[in-house]
């Protein structure tokens, strides 16, 4: 059951239906807005905002283009 207005990792992972593993994965990759740790006496815990909504977050390589003009400044500058 969630503390207030806050679930554990394991809740949310029960909550989705994938392992905590996955959960931290996705805290890491910012996909919980508002997730935090907090120092409990058994040591530092992650508490995701309730009722969980994950961002949807892009998964492969990103599209052909993105960033090339980063690359081209990079090749102009040292010609």
């Amino acid at each position: 059951m969630p503390l207030g207005r806050w679930g554990t990792v394991a809740e949310a992972a029960a909550h989705y239906g994938v392992t905590r593993q996955s959960i931290h994965k996705t805290i890491r990759r910012g996909g919980f807005v508002g997730a935090r740790m907090v120092t409990m006496p058994r040591g530092p815990v992650w508490l995701i905002p309730f009722p969980f909504e994950r961002r949807q977050l892009r998964n492969g390589r990103p599209p052909k283009g993105a960033g090339r003009e980063k690359y081209e400044a990079i090749r102009g500058a040292a010609s």
